[in-house]
Order: C-alpha cells, then structure tokens, then sequence
C-alpha cells in the first residue's frame, strides 16, 4: 500500500479540521463504510502502522485499534492503491507586507508558521509566483502543491486579494511556497511594489511567471529582463556574503518557468526545428533585453479551448526541479530569512516616482540638454513656428559643465528689481575705441558693463584686494546646452588685440626691411637716456672697431657696441635699471667684476624718467617687430575664443556650403563662431551677448 496526498478545499475558505481517508482499489474508489466515521468514539482498524507527526493521525490510529475487530477484511492490502491521510485545510501566513516591511522577526518564528517547530534540521527550496494582477497566481499555487484547496486566498472582487508576500509550506515537496502581489495593479508605489517582487525573486530557487494572455506582452520580457539585471547587479553580492558566512553552496541564477495559458491562440511550439525556449531567447535579444542573471528558462503552454486550465505539465517540471540539486541545493529557513532580511534591510524606502501622469514626450520636443539631459518642454516642431523665434526651453536649472562653458552672470542689481540682464566679460567698455579700451584692459583687466548700470566690475580695480564678481555684482547661472548651439567663453582680448593690429601688421610687413629698422631706430632713439651716446655718433663699435650695422648700447657706460662686444649681461641698479640683468659691454662686465675695478658713482636722477620709458619702449618695439616678422595668421588658433570652431574642423561655409580655399577666405561669424565666407557674411551688427559691444561680423543664419 502506497500513502499519496489529497485535499478537497471546504467552502467558503473558513479554517478546518475534518481530515478525509481515500482509498482506492483496482476497479476505482471504495466507498468507506458507515461504520468507520472518525467522530465516532468506534472505527475499523486500517492501518496501525501507518506513520504520522500529526496528532490528529496519531488519535486516528488509535481509534483505528479499538475497533479492528468490528469490522475486518473489508480491505486487503493487496486491493488497496493508495491511502490519503492528511488535513484538507492549511494556513498561509503574510511573510512581507505592501511597505516591504518583514513580518517574520527570526528563524523560529518562521518555523512556526510554517508548521514545522520541531523539524530544526529541515531544509526547503523557495518556490514563487509571479504575473500580473488578476492571472491566477495565486489559485495556480493551490492546484500546484495544494491540490486545489484553497491556501492561498482567491476572489472574484475586482480588488486584488494578494498585498505584499504570503507564504506557505508543503511538507510532501519540503518547498516554501510564495505568493506575490501582481503587478499591474491600481497602486500609488508601483515601482516600490516592483522591487519588493525583485527580491522575493532573488531569494528563490524556482520562479514561475504565470501569464493568461492570448499572446505573450512586452511586460513580461521587460520584467524578467530587469530581475536578471537586478539580481546580478545589486543582490547577488549580498546573497553570496549571505551563504559564506552559512557554510553553505555559492548562489546560481535561479531557474524560469514561463507558465502559458490561453484559449483561442496556438501556444509556442517547435518551429523548424526552434524549440520554444530558443524562441524566448530570440525575443529578448530582438528587443535587447538580456536575462544572462537566470540558469535557465523554460516555457510551458496549455490552450484550454474554454475548459479548466490543466496544470499536470507544469506541477511535474516544477515537482522535478525541486528534486534536483544539482544547480540549487535546499537551505534551512535560517539562510532564507537572512538573505531576505540583508537585501530588505539595503534596498527599502519611498521611491519618489518620475512618471508623469500623461506621456508628455509624445507631444513635447525631442532636443535633450547635452550638459545636464533635460528634456525641452516645448511642443514639438516650434522652432519652425513664428520664425523660429521660439527657442529651447527646460522646466529645470541647468548644471554647469567645464566641456561647454555654458556659465552666464547676470547683473545682481538689476535681478533684485526683477529685471534679468544678462552681463558678460569685455575687454573694453561699449564707450571706449579698440585702443583705449585695449589700454584699459592692460592696465585694469576685463570689464562687466549692464545696459541699465554701466560698468559694475573691472578685474584688476585695485591692486590687491579685488574680490570675485560673483560674490558683490553678479549672479551665477548656467545655461542649457542644445544641440547644435555653440558655447564658450566671451573673452577674447587677444582677438580684439590681433584685429585692431591687423592693418598695422599689414603695413609693416609691406614694408622692406632697411626702412622698418630706420622707422625703429628713430622711434627707440627719441627715448634713449641722456648718458648714452646719440645713435649717429655710434658709427663703428668701441672695442673691435668693426662697422655698425645694428647698434647696441651698453646700459653701464652708455657707448655704442656690437653684438659681440656687449652680449653679458649684469644689474644695473645705480642707473635706474633695476636689480634684473641687463645688456654692458665686456669692458663693463670685467671692471664690475674684477677685484680692482671701482663702481662709478653716477648722478642719474635726472635720467630715471628716461630709462623707464626706454624699458617700455624696447617692449613695444618688440611687439612691433614680432607682428612686422610673422604673418597674422600664425596668431589666430592662440587668439581664437573657446566658441570659435577652429579653423582646422571647418571646411566648408556654413550657410552656402561652399568649401574655402585661396580664393575663397574663411571667416567667422562673431555670434555662432562657424566658419562663413564673405558672401554669406556681409551685415556687421553689435553682439552684446558675446562681449562685441561695436558692430563685427555676422552670418545670414544669425541676422535672420
């Protein structure tokens, strides 16, 4: 005789206790005669060695005993298939409510609830469910393990039966059955009700998706794909660290039953020779979803054709993975709780949901923010409405990235008046010319003009002291990056230096070379100090007598010397020239440093002014003959300003197409900074945004 389970679940749901005695011979059931009722204090002996934990079995069997007299042979033991002996009703605690808070404090507790306190060596393997709402999670757990008794609580209400997890242990398979919250759900946490399905679904050792659709959705793959990540990017760590410290087998990627049921469609078959499972895969790579974090992934279909759902297939598959270790080993409830408690205890808490309540990106433009992923909140296509006046615009304040520059000030003033004026940093005033603001700028550092209050900031005011804009003046604020909009720094000093010099650098460089160094020599000598000797006297140098081409006057003595003769350099200090090295002659260098030589005592105080200006003068002249040397071209790229495309990444006009060459120049326009022929830029317009306060080069595209 062979003992096998069977339940019948009583109605209504309501707690029981009247145990039920199947047997079954080979023609079909034998009906139990009246004289074995169990309430009765009599009963026929059935089987006194049948073995029970239960004390209902054990009052069973010994009522059993006191009647095997009364009625004896009804059964032999050849006759007899089976005997089922066990309690229609069991119970199912809640192990995880809605707020991911545990309901279970420790491994004792869970034990007991699980109706097996004086098993303390048991080990189980965890099975859960998982689907959207209303798919019949939670009856196809009872048909499972349960025999259709209703363990796991079913309703016809709209309103989902299942909140958070429940549990319930099925001593026959030694598997702690799991029923999880569906999704899909009318819930304010639907992310938080995802994760906490996330790690239910991590600590398990079989997972059923239970799907009732004709066809298999999108949401399945998207879940199963985010649990396989999730498992392998946030919980398996901890599971690991979990089952070291217990001494027990590493953790594998649980297996995937993918329980299908439908009524008019055709389930997955095999197709040319593509089992269903290979077709599974095939759409989660299609839709480059990755499930690389599960063992495997196994799919059962049943078409119903309108008659109840058969669940043989896939109570056998479920039954034999329970069986086998070879992949997952059962654990005691201890290392289950612990792995729950570690990745609850790490990942709980409100999520603050950034769904909005209406897919707004269906109507909305599609440009995003490259410094800070904004999406812009205008209606889509509005650059083509009303001239294209209407620009990006995102609802949030951007975050400053150093690869755009994308920094603004705007004058504090004026905000605190509720206006908002944009100020940017000039070399000059919108007053002063190119020279005079040039000068300026030399002297005093860059300028922030307001349109309403003038000049509020110059950077070197003062000689020491100065303090930071953004702390007295101005008001940080970063703007939005859009694709295709050109940002940078408006500080272009040097440009403005190279364009206010570019007709003089033309100039001098027309010029031969004899005539540059006469226009040279008579601007250097207007300022020579009074000891030197004049240049025209300084005809052949004083030490080698060798005929001077380009004169040289020793800063010590004041003659006339040549290369040669004059190329040490010492301080000077008694003659105004400061403690830095500066050119003498030899006869000076030995003197100053032989130990007979006397320092003269010279009275050049009246001189002092005349050395200074000759010190500034031999810097201008300098710069004259750097520009008189080099073409302005070899300037531009150190001068360019950061929004400037460079000269090297264009090559054709950005408004016409045309590419540049010999004969056709490249330009840029001051307000975009692309590069643009002379054709395409012929309008001259002020660009107070980027510090051009007077009227420079623009393109068509930004005039229009």
């Amino acid at each position: 005789m062979e003992p096998r389970r069977s339940g019948r679940g009583s109605t209504g749901g309501g707690p029981g206790v009247a145990y039920s005695l199947r047997i079954e011979n080979a023609a079909g059931m034998s009906r139990i005669p009246a004289s074995l009722s169990i309430p009765s204090s009599s009963g026929p002996a059935i089987m006194s060695s049948l073995a029970s934990d239960s004390p209902c079995d054990t009052y069973f069997n010994s009522m059993a005993s006191q009647q095997s007299s009364m009625a004896p042979d009804i059964l032999n033991t050849q006759e007899m298939r089976s005997v089922d002996l066990e309690p229609v009703e069991k119970k199912c605690f809640k192990l995880i409510n809605e707020k991911e808070e545990l309901q279970v404090k420790n491994a004792k507790e869970l034990l007991s609830k699980m109706g097996c306190s004086s098993d303390k060596n048991l080990y189980i393997k965890v099975v859960s469910i998982f689907g959207n709402t209303g798919e019949g999670k939670s009856y196809t757990l009872n048909e499972i393990f349960f025999n259709g008794a209703e363990v796991f609580k079913t309703s016809a209400n709209q309103s989902s039966c299942t909140l958070g997890v429940w549990g319930a242990y099925d001593p026959f398979t030694k598997a702690l059955v799991l029923d999880t919250e569906g999704m899909l759900g009318i819930s304010n946490s639907s992310k938080q009700r995802k994760r906490l399905l996330l790690k239910v679904l991590a600590i398990s050792d079989i997972i059923i998706y239970r799907t009732r659709a004709e066809r298999l959705n999108t949401d399945m793959y998207k879940f199963l794909a985010e649990a396989s990540r999730a498992y392998t990017k946030y919980f398996r760590g901890d599971l690991e660290a979990v089952a070291r410290k217990a001494e027990c087998d590493c953790i594998f990627g649980p297996p995937v039953y993918i329980f299908h049921d439908t009524r008019h469609t055709n389930v997955l078959t095999e197709e040319m020779g593509q089992k269903p499972e290979e077709q599974l895969k095939e759409n989660f790579t299609k839709q480059d979803l990755k499930i690389d974090g599960f063992n495997s992934i196994h799919y059962i279909g049943e078409r119903n054709n309108g008659r109840d759902t058969d669940f043989k297939r896939i109570k056998k598959v479920v039954f034999e993975e329970l069986d086998n270790i070879n992949v997952r080993s059962p654990r005691q409830p201890k290392i289950i709780l612990d792995m729950l408690d570690t990745i609850n205890k790490k990942f709980s808490g409100q999520i603050q949901s950034s769904e909005p309540a209406f897919p707004d990106e269906y109507f909305t433009c599609t440009s995003v923010c490259e410094a800070c992923q904004s999406r812009c909140c205008l209606f889509m296509n509005h650059y083509k409405h009303d001239n294209g006046s209407k620009h990006h615009h995102a609802e949030r304040q951007c975050k400053y990235h150093h690869k755009f520059d994308n920094k603004v000030f705007i004058c504090r003033k004026c905000d605190s008046e509720g206006e908002r004026r944009l100020v940017v940093p000039k070399t000059a005033s919108a007053k002063d010319s190119t020279w005079l603001g040039l000068a300026k700028f030399a002297w005093s550092g860059y300028v922030l003009e307001c349109e309403k209050c003038g000049i509020i900031y110059r950077s070197r005011q003062y000689w020491y002291g100065n303090e930071s804009p953004d702390r007295t003046v101005v008001k940080e604020e970063y703007q939005h990056v859009w694709q295709g909009s050109v940002m940078g720094s408006t500080a272009h000093a040097g440009r403005q230096v190279l364009e206010g010099m570019a007709a003089l650098g033309s100039a001098i460089s027309t010029i031969s070379t004899p005539p540059a160094k006469v226009v040279s020599a008579w601007l250097t000598n207007q300022v020579n100090p009074t000891y030197w000797k004049p240049n025209h006297l300084c005809t052949h140098c004083k030490i080698c007598q060798v005929g001077l081409d380009t004169i040289h006057h020793c800063r010590k003595c004041g003659d006339g010397f040549c290369d040669p003769c004059s190329d040490d350099k010492m301080p000077v200090p008694e003659l105004g020239w400061g403690e830095e090295p500066v050119r003498v002659c030899k006869n000076c260098y030995k003197a100053r440093n032989s130990e007979t030589g006397q320092v003269e005592d010279y009275e050049w105080s009246s001189d002092a002014q005349t050395v200074r200006a000759r010190q500034v003068t031999e810097v201008i002249s300098g710069t004259l003959a750097t520009v008189a040397k080099y073409p302005l071209d070899f300037l531009k790229d150190s001068a360019r300003p950061s929004y400037w495309v460079p000269d090297d990444m264009i090559s054709e006009c950005v408004v016409c197409s045309a590419e540049f060459g010999p004969r056709l120049p490249l330009h840029h326009c001051r307000a975009c900074g692309q590069g643009v022929c002379s054709s395409c830029s012929p309008n001259l317009r002020a660009v107070k945004e980027r510090g051009w306060d007077h009227p420079v080069r623009v393109c068509n595209n930004c005039i229009k």
